[in-house]
C-alpha cells in the first residue's frame, strides 16, 4: 500500500511539475493564457482597431461623417477638411470635425459639425453644427 502512494503522489507530482513548466513557456513566448483579463484585452484591442477604422489616415476626417457633411453642402466639390476630434463614450463617439467650403454665395467659410457616432462608425445623430 505505501509502494501505491509513493507512486500516485509521483505522478501527482510529475504531472504538477509538467504543467508549471508548459504555463512557464507560454508566459516566456508570449503564447495567450486563455483568461478573462485577455479576453477583456482582446476587445479592448479589436474595439480601438474598429475605431482607428472609422478615420482616414490621410488627414484623420471620419469617413461616415465627411460624407454626411459634404451630402449637405452647396459645393461638395469645395469641402476641405481642418481637423476632427472625438471624445470616447464607451458606447459611443462624440465626434467634431471642422472644415471650410463654399456657401450659397461662393464664399469660403469655415464650419464644424458635432455628431454622435455608434462604435461601428454609423453616425446616429448631428448633435450640432455651426
Amino acid at each position: 500500500m505505501k509502494k501505491f502512494i509513493r507512486i500516485f503522489i509521483g505522478v501527482f507530482l510529475g504531472s504538477l511539475m509538467f504543467m508549471i513548466i508548459i504555463i512557464a513557456i507560454g508566459v516566456m513566448t508570449g503564447l495567450p493564457v486563455d483568461t478573462d483579463e485577455t479576453k477583456t484585452i482582446m476587445t479592448e484591442q479589436q474595439r480601438n482597431k474598429n475605431i482607428e477604422a472609422q478615420f482616414s489616415p490621410w488627414d484623420g476626417s471620419h469617413k461616415n461623417l465627411t460624407q454626411i457633411i459634404k451630402d449637405a453642402m452647396n459645393d461638395p466639390g469645395s469641402y476641405e477638411h481642418i481637423e476632427t476630434g472625438y471624445w470616447d463614450q464607451k458606447t459611443h463617439l462624440v465626434i467634431l470635425t471642422k472644415y471650410r467650403g463654399k456657401n450659397a454665395f461662393g464664399g469660403v467659410v469655415p464650419a464644424w459639425v458635432k455628431a454622435k457616432v455608434d462604435i461601428d462608425g454609423n453616425v446616429t445623430e448631428i448633435i450640432e453644427t455651426s
